[in-house]
């Protein structure tokens, strides 16, 4: 008797998530040094991602992040347009 098929769980390497972020390996090995990447697990001298831990990641990132307020004090504002030169004398 044989058990019933194990669900497949797919798993991303250090390049395949660089990749996906578009970033280098070295900032996603930096980034899971500091605790600021996915829960990942280290299997044969790989660290593999499943992808639905990167995939809740993401989405709290998402969640946590809000819109710039850059442009919206008195610093930040464009500069105002300069006066007309007065014209030069004769």
């Amino acid at each position: 008797m044989s058990s019933p098929p194990a669900e497949e769980t797919v798993h991303l390497t250090v390049p395949d998530l660089a990749r996906r972020w578009k970033t280098t390996e070295t900032a996603i090995r930096i980034r899971r040094h500091r605790g600021k990447a996915p829960k990942g697990f280290r299997a044969g001298g790989r660290v593999l991602f499943p992808l639905t831990a990167v995939e809740e990641f993401e989405a709290e990132q998402m969640a946590e992040d809000r819109p710039s307020h850059r442009g919206t004090t008195v610093e930040h504002r464009p500069a105002e347009p300069l006066r007309a030169r007065r014209p030069a004398k004769a």
